[in-house]
């Protein structure tokens, strides 16, 4: 089992990659350590995305494999502070090597390539 951990937006620079080598990586679990109003995770099925100074709409829309976006205060705040995707037969969501982006704090992202 492997992790990364990202400590504050990454949306104006490349994504974060998940696995140097290029083999596929399975997302077993995207936890937020400090959910807020509206602020998301893009996972991508490829190894590198560009990011855009905007927001987190305006960064690489080709390749996303999951777009994990929490609530605000108009839909009741019920924030997501964990998102499985891997289960009793299920080996987690396959991505080709994998990137992430984000406009959250405190993201980490479990995975493995295996």
């Amino acid at each position: 089992m492997r992790f990364l951990y990202i400590n504050a937006s990454n949306i104006t620079s490349a994504a974060e990659g998940l696995n140097p080598t290029g083999r596929d990586a399975f997302v077993k679990k995207v936890i937020f350590g400090a959910p807020a109003d509206g602020v998301g995770v893009k996972l991508y099925n490829k190894a590198t995305a560009f990011g855009h100074a905007s927001s987190l709409g305006s960064t690489d829309s080709s390749d996303i494999a999951a777009y994990i976006v929490q609530p605000t205060a108009a839909a009741g705040k019920n924030y997501v502070y964990e998102v499985n995707f891997a289960g009793e037969f299920n080996p987690g969501l396959q991505l080709d090597g994998g990137s992430v982006h984000t406009d959250a704090t405190k993201i980490t992202i479990i995975w493995d390539d295996k």
